[in-house]
């Protein structure tokens, strides 16, 4: 850069500078304008009343029934069949693949998965029935919904602890 274009710059800048830094008290007022004022009157709209509650149908209650014992079930036999599981793993422990004890214990673990492969069905259903429900009905939880999302919640907790369980189990085979 050249002197002359620098200092053509400098007395520009200056000169830009010095315009905003001004003494001339032209600046705007920081007063609340004629427009900022509130006017007017805000009623609060009376509430629509909420709709009638729409009873659970029979054939859902029933679905939902059939499905919590479904698992209910399952999940009973899952915790009789955890005991079993227990012993083969623990009786497997330290061993590897071609051993009598590890294939014991691999086949006790595949079929405390098929115990919990129920209630991830039931929990399946129950998913189905309540997405069902809630393209029905997107408004406010019906209680329809409602008695569905409670089902859900317990086979849920079953279904948690059933991986748990096979976690834990697994971890102690190694495998």
């Amino acid at each position: 850069m050249s002197r002359a274009s620098l200092a053509l710059l400098v007395l520009t800048s200056s000169l830009t500078l010095g315009g905003c830094a001004s003494a001339a008290g032209d600046y705007p007022s920081l007063a609340i304008r004629d427009v900022e004022r509130p006017s007017g009157s805000a009623m609060p709209v009376d509430a629509a009343p909420p709709p009638l509650p729409v009873q659970l149908s029979a054939q859902t209650g029933q679905r939902i029934a059939q499905a919590l014992e479904r698992a209910r079930k399952a999940h009973s036999a899952f915790v009789a069949g955890t005991g079993r599981t227990a012993g083969a793993v623990s009786a497997a422990r330290g061993s590897r693949a071609p051993a009598d004890a590890w294939i014991a214990a691999q086949l006790a673990l595949a079929n405390l998965q098929s115990l919990r492969s129920e209630a991830v069905i039931a929990q399946a259903d129950l998913d189905l029935l309540f997405a069902e429900e809630r393209l029905a009905e997107p408004g406010p939880i019906s209680p329809t919904a409602q008695a569905l999302a409670n089902a859900r919640e317990q086979v849920d907790g079953w279904v948690d602890e059933q991986n748990r369980t096979i976690a834990r189990l697994a971890g102690q085979l190694g495998s």
